[in-house]
């Protein structure tokens, strides 16, 4: 039997996300695969092994410095991921058959339930909106959501009953290495800083677009509100490719000339709605896949997919795998996809690359910020909704979510669909915190290399050398040493 090291179980680990990774842009391109997650899991099962969890422990506890400690318990928390993915796996299969194969009917009309989201993004008839708020909460309560329960109750008994949690919550506060109590500390009082603002900027914009006051609307009024189409006119599919080109180049990331980073645009019936930036080899072997709808919610979805790659692509080959592939946070990857998610709000990239006027960026920039105050607010509902439902053992209750989201947003959020909108790992927590880090990073950059700053090579030579090091620093850290700045959250005007 092979020595069990730290190392033996990280390359493991890197082989089964190397092969989940082919899986899952085989699964967004619509091409079938001979393998499932379990088939992967099975064949990699060293990570999965109680003793390999043992090993690990001992090995963190016992480190001789505490760069092996570090190592050790990311190995160790990665294998508890991947215990938690063997058990739901079958489940998630499942789930993802009946979402592919799923039709809501509105009028007449058959709207596979994966493409539900675009359509109601783009459904201009309130009538309509309402309806498929209808069909999908038949949907979810018959089908989707027993599916979607009975993996979480499987996500919770195995955190505390394998893996010795008191709850998820707690899991997840020892992974990421934060403290629940302060995070949900500062989005209270976010949450009541900018509510007042928030209310003065949503609701004329509702009452604008929709045509009815904000009060009663539900989230999927809501999805079609945040779609700001009024400029889509500039931003035809035929023309993404080159605008996302003529984004990164100017940094010195030419991605015409990177055989690493493979981008694919195309638009056909088997291909997923979802836009994502997958990392098979990181680096080497990056994938960005989107569906295009036509518009601006392309770009939006573009910039961020590609600043996503931005950072894999320019990882140091020679970084340890601990660095490279394991991570405690997706905070630092999602800091640099809303890094160039937020040009949409930078005046000089609208009017220099995008093409508007100079009052057609400036409406264009203040819709943007409305919206994402609207979503930081959103997610920050999530994440003390999914806090408090998993602290207080209540899975099965949907009363925090809706009364968490109804607070943060104005908008009513349906019980049937708390489960759809919950994420593994507190991804809204994620979310946030590269909110915050997107933000100081811009100032920094627009500070130290001017508001075009995507146009300096020497900006871009700055955010390569973050992204040399991988996932090697928190978020925070990585502020720190690299801007001498903390992260800080968006300041939101009234307009």
């Amino acid at each position: 039997m092979t020595q069990l090291t730290v190392q033996n179980v990280v390359e493991e680990i890197e082989a089964i996300h190397r092969e989940l990774g082919r899986l899952t842009v085989d699964q967004l391109l619509g091409t079938p695969s001979a393998a499932s997650t379990g088939d992967i899991l099975e064949s990699h099962a060293l990570p999965l092994r109680p003793r390999t969890l043992a090993f690990l422990r001992k090995s963190a506890n016992s480190a001789a410095t505490p760069e092996e400690a570090e190592k050790a318990e990311r190995a160790l928390f990665a294998c508890m991921d991947l215990m938690i993915e063997e058990q739901t796996s079958s489940i998630g299969d499942m789930l993802r058959f009946y979402t592919e194969r799923g039709r809501m009917i509105v009028d007449g009309e058959k709207i596979p339930a994966a493409e539900v989201v675009p359509w109601l993004q783009t459904q201009t008839d309130f009538r309509k909106r309402e309806e498929m708020q209808n069909e999908n909460r038949i949907f979810f309560k018959g089908i989707i959501n027993p599916m979607l329960l009975a993996m979480l109750e499987l996500t919770v008994r195995t955190v505390t009953e394998r893996l010795g949690f008191e709850n998820y919550a707690r899991f997840i506060e020892a992974k990421k290495q934060v403290s629940f109590g302060e995070q949900s500390q500062c989005f209270e009082k976010f949450l009541t800083d900018t509510r007042d603002i928030y209310l003065r900027r949503i609701r004329p914009w509702v009452e604008k677009k929709i045509g009815r006051p904000f009060e009663e609307l539900s989230r999927y009024h809501a999805l079609y509100l945040l779609r700001i189409g009024r400029f889509d006119s500039h931003f035809p599919v035929g023309g993404l490719r080159d605008l996302i080109q003529r984004t990164f180049s100017g940094l010195g990331f030419d991605l015409s000339a990177r055989p690493d980073v493979i981008m694919d645009v195309s638009d056909y019936a088997a291909k997923s709605p979802d836009g994502m930036c997958v990392g098979v080899q990181v680096p080497g072997e990056v994938y960005v896949v989107m569906k295009p709808v036509g518009g601006l919610i392309d770009v939006e979805t573009l910039l961020h997919e590609t600043g996503h790659a931005f950072f894999l692509s320019h990882f140091d080959p020679s970084l340890p795998i601990e660095y490279r592939r394991l991570r405690r946070s997706s905070a630092l990857d999602e800091t640099f996809a809303f890094l160039f998610m937020n040009l949409v709000e930078n005046h000089s990239w609208l009017t220099g690359i995008a093409g508007l006027n100079s009052d057609e960026a400036e409406s264009l920039s203040d819709l943007y910020q409305t919206k994402k105050l609207c979503l930081i607010r959103r997610y920050m509902g999530k994440f003390l909704a999914e806090k408090e439902l998993h602290e207080n053992r209540e899975i099965k209750n949907p009363e925090p979510y809706c009364r968490r989201l109804r607070e943060a947003t104005g908008f009513v959020y349906a019980p049937e669909s708390y489960l759809i909108d919950m994420e593994s790992d507190f991804y809204a927590l994620d979310y946030l915190s590269a909110w915050s880090g997107a933000e100081t990073l811009r100032d920094f950059l627009e500070t130290r290399f001017g508001e075009e700053w995507f146009k300096r090579s020497d900006a871009g030579e700055f955010l390569r050398e973050i992204a040399a090091n991988g996932r090697k620093y928190l978020l925070r850290d990585a502020l720190v040493k690299f801007c001498g700045r903390e992260p800080q959250m968006p300041v939101f005007q009234a307009n």
